[in-house]
């Protein structure tokens, strides 16, 4: 919902409606055993839109964890990620690599299908307070790589 795939917000106010980069995402990943996990948003953009994609990044991050997100957005976020797991379970080496995941963590398909029917039943409410108590965006550090000596000196 918030950045991955181009239905996402990220995408449509950077990329989309801003026209600010070539392609934008985010992750949000936890690990199956520890309880380690991060976030990771990125956006490719000409040096001298960075800042401007920046400011874009912040204004969006503090609007989902003031507003949450729509009805829609999360109706269309879970279909798009349970016809990703759907199809992934479909292919050889991502079901290959679902099981091995299982074997390790002492998990069974059992549970990839309740976690299905968990994230099925999230509301609006639910993702919001999750956003808010692992998200803080006092604590995100931003990183630039580019060739920003030669965009300052540009005229535009």
């Amino acid at each position: 919902m918030f950045g991955a795939g181009s239905s996402s917000r990220l995408f449509n106010r950077i990329r989309t409606k801003e026209g600010l980069s070539y392609g934008v995402m985010s992750m949000l990943s936890g690990h199956p055993v520890n309880e380690d996990g991060s976030f990771m948003a990125l956006a490719i953009a000409a040096p001298q839109n960075v800042a401007k994609v920046e400011a874009v990044f912040k204004e969006e991050i503090a609007k989902a964890l003031k507003d949450g997100f729509t009805e829609q957005e999360i109706t269309e976020a879970k279909k798009g990620w349970l016809q990703e797991r759907s199809m992934a379970r479909g292919q050889d080496g991502n079901l290959a690599g679902t099981l091995a995941d299982n074997e390790y963590e002492g998990r069974t398909m059992a549970y990839q299908s309740e976690l299905e029917q968990k994230v099925s039943a999230l509301t609006a409410q639910q993702i919001a307070d999750a956003m808010r108590r692992h998200i803080d965006p006092e604590k995100l550090s931003y990183f630039k790589a580019g060739d920003f000596k030669k965009a300052a000196t540009a005229t535009p």
